[in-house]
């Protein structure tokens, strides 16, 4: 008779975006970060003729799960450089007295398609570190989208 020990068969798949409490979170540098993104995302802009400038001011740190942030601002800065085509696309910060906001003005018409297969998960991604991700027009009809996160993460 075999016996099968209850550890080698999983009962459920752990979500990828579950909180677990030893999830490594550190102080992240968005600068940093986004320098390292836009490296890895220089072979897109490139084959569709854009140039991504990181807009970030050095200094901005969270203390954050640094592969989720890096997760969430991938797909958003990719989905946009997906849909322009020979433009200048700044990444940019803006930090007010409760929440700083990481997003990209103008972003393209067809952003909300490029985005919406992967919208609820990169929403449930922010949300593991108190953010929340935002898509809407300006006065001008040009798309933006913002990625907001609280200041009780920002790091000293």
């Amino acid at each position: 008779m075999k016996t099968i020990l209850s550890t080698s068969l999983p009962t459920a798949r752990p979500s990828l975006f579950s909180f677990e409490p030893n999830r490594s979170r550190t102080k992240v540098s968005l600068h940093n970060l986004v320098d390292q993104l836009l490296i890895g995302l220089q072979p897109l802009a490139m084959r569709r003729d854009n140039v991504v400038v990181n807009g970030i001011p050095e200094g901005i740190c969270f203390i954050a799960e640094e592969n989720l942030l890096a997760y969430v601002l991938w797909n958003l800065v990719s989905a946009v450089i997906n849909t322009k085509q020979n433009e200048c696309i700044y990444v940019q910060s803006l930090v007010d007295d409760e929440r700083t906001f990481v997003g990209v003005k103008d972003a393209g018409t067809y952003l909300y398609r490029s985005l919406a297969s992967e919208f609820r998960k990169l929403q449930h991604a922010a949300a593991q570190f108190g953010a929340s991700i935002d898509c809407h027009n300006d006065h001008n009809g040009n798309a933006n989208i913002v990625l907001s996160m609280s200041n009780r993460r920002l790091a000293v």
